[in-house]
C-alpha cells in the first residue's frame, strides 16, 4: 500500500481517534515542558532522551545542546549516583526524595531532590524508544540553604546560652535534665556527662519550696513564674542562693524545642549578693550595738533631714521620762518641735516657734558645739557636723555634772581670787607673780645675788606720834606709805618689808634688768619719792601737821642672800647680808630729804646722775670707812635750788658762753640785794 492510499485509510478509517490521541500526547508534553519540576528520561547508560524547560532553566542549557548529553555530567559526587543506581535495581527502579548536588552548565551547584517514578525493567513501559528511567528533579537550594542558616543560628544560639552569664536548664515532666549550659556546670560544679538526665530534686536544699513552685507554675502562673529565690547545693553540698525564673512550659500552651521538654527555667546566682547583705546587716547590727554603746547621745540625719539612726540615749535626753520611739524617716523640725512644746528646753518656754527656727539654722549650718539648758536642771551639749552626702552627724552630751564642777570652780576661783588678793598685799608684786605663774618655788631655798638695796624712813617720826591721835597718825602713815609703794612698784623694786615708818627695798631680785640698770632705777626712785614727799608736805600741812615730813634714804649696791627664809610652816622672802646692814647705815647717816649712795652704787650710775661726795663713814663689819655720795639729780635735769621766797632753775650744760655770763650777772646781783637787806 502506497503511502496515499495509507494516508487516505488512516484518514477517512481512523481520523478521529487518532487526532484526538495526538492533541493529548501534545498537552501531556506541554504540561511536562512546563511543570513546575524537571523531568529527564535518559536511556540505560544515563544519555538523555527527554527533558523539560525546567531542566534546561535550572542548569542553563540551551535545547540543543542537552539533547542526549550524557546526565553524568551533571552530578558533584558521581559515587552518589552510583549508589543511587545500584540501589534502583535493588529496589525494582523506584527511588523518592533522594537528596543530591548537581552542577550547572556554569559550574554552580544546585542542590535537588531527586525522585526515580519507575524503570522499564520492572514491568511498565515508557513512551520512548530506548528509555530505561524517568527522573524528576526538584530544586531546593533555597531550602538547604535556609535549612543551613537555621541549623547555623540553632548552633550560635546553643553557644551563646551556652556562655551565658546565667544558667539554663530543660527538664521533662519528671524534672530531669534534658538541656543545660555550661553556666550551670560552673555554678554546680558538675561534668557534663554527669547532668544528663539528672533528677533536679537533688539540687534542692527545701523539697517543699520545689513543690510549691511547681504548683504555682501548674495552677495560677500560666507556666510562668519570675525572680523566686531559692536555695539550692553544689555538688560539694554548699549552698547557693539563685533566683530562678520559669518562663515557659509547654502545657500552658507554649511549646520548648527539646524533646520531651515540659518546663524550661532560668537560674541567676545572687550568692555573693546576699553574702554582701547579710554582711551588711551583721556590719549594721555592730554598728547599731556600738551607737547604742555610747554614753552619749547619738544620732544621724539625711540630706533631708530625716532620722536615719540613733541611740537610746540620745531619746532619753530629748524626752526625758517618756516612752517613745523615735521611727527612721521622722524629720528632725518634728522631733525638735516636740521636745519644745512638751517644755524640756528652757530657751524654748514661751517662745517655742522663735526656738525652734533658732535651731533649725544651727542644725543647717553646724558650728561651734551648742549648749542647751533643760528645765529639769540637765545642761546638754549638742555638737553637729555636716556628711559628704549632705546629712548631719550629732552627739548630745550631758555635762550636767561637768557644768555642776564648773559652777563650783567658778565659785572656788573667785573665792581663790578675793583671797590671792588679799594675799598679794602681804607680798612684793614680783613675788606674787612668780610664785603663782609657778616660776618660784614655796620652799627654803636661797642664793647670791648682786643687788641694790634701799633704805627710807620719815626723820622726826617718833615726835609727830606724840602729838597725834592715833587714828590721824595710822592715816597719815598709811597714807605715806601708800604714796612710797607706788613710786617703788613703777620703777621695779620689790619691797621687802615696812618697819613702821621705814621701808626697806632692793632691785634686782626676782626680775632684774642687769645690775647697772636695777642701781640707776633704784636711783631714781629715791629721786622720785623725795620730790612727792616735797608735793605732800602742803597736804599734810592743811592736815595740821605742823612740821613737815621729811624722808631719808640710803643705798648701797652689792652681793646678799635672797629667797625664803623662816621654816616649814612660815617663811618670809627677804635678804641678808651686810649689803642690806650698810645701805641701813647710809639711811641713818643721811640728811632730811637727801639721799646717800655708796661708792659701788655710785660707780654704777655717776653717768646719770649728779652726785656731791661726803664723807666716810664706819660701818660695823667693814674694816674701812665707806665713801659716801649725795645725790643732787639727774644729769638731764636742770639745778634747781629754793626756799618759800626764792626760785632757782640752772641748767649750766645748755648755756651758751653769753647765757653763763649773763646768769653769772644776775647771781651777782641778788647776792648784792642779799647782802643789803641783811638783818639789822
Amino acid at each position: 500500500m502506497s503511502s496515499d492510499t495509507t494516508r487516505s485509510v488512516a484518514t477517512d478509517g481512523g481520523s478521529a481517534p487518532g487526532v484526538e490521541a495526538a492533541e493529548h500526547e501534545r498537552q501531556f508534553r506541554e504540561m511536562l515542558e512546563f511543570c513546575p519540576a524537571a523531568l529527564l528520561v535518559v536511556d540505560e547508560d544515563g544519555r538523555l532522551l527527554f527533558q523539560n524547560a525546567r531542566l534546561r532553566e535550572l542548569l542553563g542549557y540551551q535545547t540543543a545542546e542537552i539533547e542526549g548529553i550524557d546526565t553524568s555530567t551533571f552530578w558533584h559526587d558521581r559515587e552518589q549516583r552510583a549508589r543511587i543506581i545500584a540501589s534502583l535495581r535493588e529496589r525494582g527502579g523506584q527511588l523518592l526524595n533522594e537528596k543530591a548536588v548537581w552542577r550547572t552548565k556554569n559550574g554552580q551547584l544546585l542542590h535537588v531532590l531527586l525522585t526515580y517514578a519507575q524503570v522499564a525493567y520492572q514491568g511498565g513501559h515508557i513512551s520512548f524508544v530506548g528509555g530505561k528511567r524517568v527522573l524528576w528533579v526538584y530544586d531546593v537550594t533555597a531550602l538547604t540553604q535556609h535549612e543551613t542558616q537555621v541549623l547555623e543560628q540553632e548552633r550560635q544560639l546553643r553557644e551563646i546560652l551556652d556562655f551565658c552569664p546565667a544558667a539554663v536548664c530543660v527538664v521533662d515532666e519528671d524534672g530531669r535534665i534534658l538541656f543545660h549550659n555550661r553556666r550551670m556546670r560552673d555554678l554546680l560544679g558538675y561534668e557534663k556527662e554527669e547532668l544528663s538526665l539528672f533528677d533536679t530534686k537533688r539540687f534542692w536544699r527545701d523539697l517543699d519550696h520545689r513543690t510549691a513552685i511547681i504548683e504555682v507554675v501548674l495552677r495560677l502562673r500560666g507556666g510562668q513564674l519570675l525572680n523566686e529565690e531559692v536555695v539550692w547545693k553544689t555538688k560539694q553540698g554548699e549552698p547557693l542562693n539563685l533566683l530562678i525564673s520559669y518562663v515557659q512550659v509547654a502545657y500552658a500552651g507554649g511549646h520548648v524545642a527539646v524533646s520531651g521538654g515540659k518546663r524550661l527555667f532560668w537560674l541567676y546566682d545572687i550568692t555573693p549578693l546576699r553574702r554582701a547583705e547579710q554582711a551588711r546587716l551583721r556590719s549594721e547590727q555592730r554598728l547599731s550595738e556600738a551607737i547604742e554603746s555610747i554614753s552619749e547621745g547619738f544620732v544621724c540625719y539625711d540630706g533631708e533631714d530625716r532620722l536615719v539612726i540613733c541611740n537610746s540615749c540620745y531619746r532619753d535626753l530629748l524626752y526625758p521620762g517618756l516612752d517613745i520611739d523615735l521611727t527612721v524617716g521622722t524629720a528632725f523640725e518634728s522631733i525638735v518641735r516636740r521636745a519644745a512644746e512638751h517644755g524640756y528646753v528652757t530657751d524654748a518656754l514661751g517662745r517655742v516657734d522663735e526656738w525652734v527656727a533658732e535651731r533649725m539654722r544651727q542644725h543647717r549650718n553646724p558650728g561651734e558645739p551648742q549648749v542647751q539648758r533643760r528645765t529639769d536642771g540637765r545642761w546638754v551639749m549638742v555638737s553637729e557636723r555636716r556628711t559628704e552626702d549632705g546629712g548631719t552627724v550629732a552627739v548630745y552630751s550631758d555635762i550636767t555634772e561637768l557644768k555642776q564642777r564648773e559652777q563650783d570652780l567658778t565659785e572656788k576661783s573667785a573665792a581663790l581670787s578675793a583671797l590671792s588678793s588679799k594675799l598679794a598685799k602681804y607680798l612684793a608684786p614680783q613675788v606674787y607673780e612668780s610664785i603663782f605663774t609657778g616660776q618660784q618655788d614655796v620652799k627654803i631655798v636661797s642664793k647670791r645675788k648682786k643687788l641694790t638695796v634701799c633704805f627710807s624712813d620719815l626723820v622726826g617720826f617718833t615726835e609727830i606720834t606724840d602729838k597725834m591721835e592715833s587714828e590721824d597718825l595710822t592715816q597719815l602713815l598709811n597714807h605715806y606709805l601708800t604714796e612710797m609703794s607706788k613710786i617703788a612698784l613703777q620703777y621695779g623694786a620689790t619691797i621687802d618689808k615696812y618697819v613702821g615708818d621705814a621701808i626697806v627695798m632692793f632691785f634686782g631680785d626676782p626680775t632684774t634688768l642687769g645690775v647697772k640698770e636695777d642701781a640707776l632705777a633704784c636711783v631714781q626712785m629715791a629721786i622720785a619719792m623725795q620730790q612727792r614727799i616735797g608735793e605732800l608736805a602742803q597736804e599734810w600741812s592743811n592736815s595740821g601737821i605742823e612740821t613737815p615730813l621729811r624722808c631719808r634714804i640710803g643705798i648701797h649696791t652689792g652681793y646678799c642672800t635672797v629667797g625664803n627664809f623662816g621654816s616649814e610652816d612660815r617663811m618670809d622672802y627677804t635678804m641678808v647680808g651686810g649689803t642690806v646692814n650698810l645701805a641701813s647705815r647710809l639711811e641713818h647717816e643721811a640728811p632730811p630729804g637727801g639721799v646717800l649712795i655708796s661708792f659701788e652704787t655710785y660707780a654704777l650710775v655717776k653717768d646719770d646722775v649728779r652726785c656731791e661726795e661726803r664723807g666716810h663713814v664706819q660701818v660695823k663689819g667693814i674694816a674701812q670707812p665707806v665713801a659716801t655720795y649725795a645725790v643732787v639729780g639727774l644729769m638731764q635735769d636742770p639745778e634747781r635750788a629754793g626756799t618759800a621766797h626764792l626760785r632757782l632753775e640752772l641748767d649750766a650744760d645748755r648755756m651758751s658762753d653769753d647765757e653763763r655770763k649773763a646768769a653769772a650777772d644776775a647771781l651777782r646781783r641778788a647776792l648784792g640785794l642779799l647782802e643789803k637787806s641783811g638783818p639789822g
